[in-house]
């Protein structure tokens, strides 16, 4: 007889966090399977209809149906919290990697920059960023890329700071394997773990940030479906019809709940694997 291995069961956290993001997934990449309607056409027969049969969330001030806008507005979202943290993780990462590994005038340099920028808090850097390119989505992930690399950097530096003195890099030094293979074929995939966690929650924090200026104006523009923007455009009906900026709303938090539900997850997951 051979013992079984045993099974590795996936944190509750993470089968939850997954199920927010999975739906959100849908609606993302197949929007037109998913939503009733048209999120762009106007119905001037029913115009700020509350929730109903056949408008579960509500109609905007032009009969647009507000389930399929937030629907429609979840492509937007989702593409916000990838392409806004993928650049900003791959440039930090390699950074913090190779300032944390050699030191010296490069990690004196880089400690002062870090010190420069959380002295400002992030979102009024990129707010002035954005003010400046001009609004748009592509000016918004140019303003999170030049001061959210910062972030990841720093916290792969710390541990890299911690895994340079362990024994199986010494030991890859001695059998004669090269720089490059300790980075990244040793001590990457063990400094892995805490920037996988924050990422996930890094995604979350971008759709607020995405949401942010969209109301503010400076992210995605009308007529586009985007959480920020519909909650702005209900923002002066709200006494007469609320569900137009609270349903968008609810979207956003169930969307940071599957980040953070995920991203513990995942740090459970990795701590039971390793």
């Amino acid at each position: 007889m051979t013992a079984r291995m045993p099974r590795l069961r996936l944190p509750g956290s993470l089968v939850a966090g997954g199920a927010i993001l999975a739906l959100m997934l849908v609606c993302a990449l197949a929007p037109g399977l998913v939503a009733p309607y048209d999120p762009i056409a106007f119905d001037y027969t029913a115009l700020l209809q509350p929730p109903s049969g056949a408008h579960p969330f509500g109609t905007d001030q032009f009969g647009r149906d507000i389930l399929s806008r937030t629907i429609a507005a979840a492509t937007i979202d989702i593409q916000i919290a990838v392409f806004a943290t993928v650049g900003p993780l791959v440039v930090g990462t390699v950074i913090g990697l190779l300032v944390g590994y050699y030191g010296g005038i490069a990690d004196m340099v880089f400690g002062r920059l870090v010190d420069l920028v959380v002295t400002f808090p992030f979102l009024v850097l990129v707010i002035a960023i954005v003010a400046v390119l001009g609004p748009g989505l592509v000016n918004m992930y140019i303003a999170v890329g030049v001061v959210g690399w910062v972030f990841y950097a720093r916290l792969m530096r710390g541990e890299v700071l911690v895994l340079r003195n362990h024994d199986y890099v010494s030991a890859g030094k001695v059998l004669g394997y090269g720089e490059a293979r300790i980075l990244f074929r040793h001590i990457l995939p063990n400094a892995a773990r805490p920037i996988l966690v924050y990422w996930m929650t890094d995604m979350a924090l971008a759709i607020l940030l995405g949401s942010s200026l969209g109301y503010l104006g400076l992210g995605a523009q009308p007529p586009a479906a985007e959480w920020g923007v519909l909650i702005a455009d209900g923002k002066n009906f709200f006494s007469q019809a609320w569900w137009i900026t609270v349903f968008p709303g609810i979207a956003i938090i169930l969307a940071g709940i599957g980040f953070s539900l995920a991203g513990d997850g995942v740090a459970d997951l990795l701590d039971v694997k390793r």
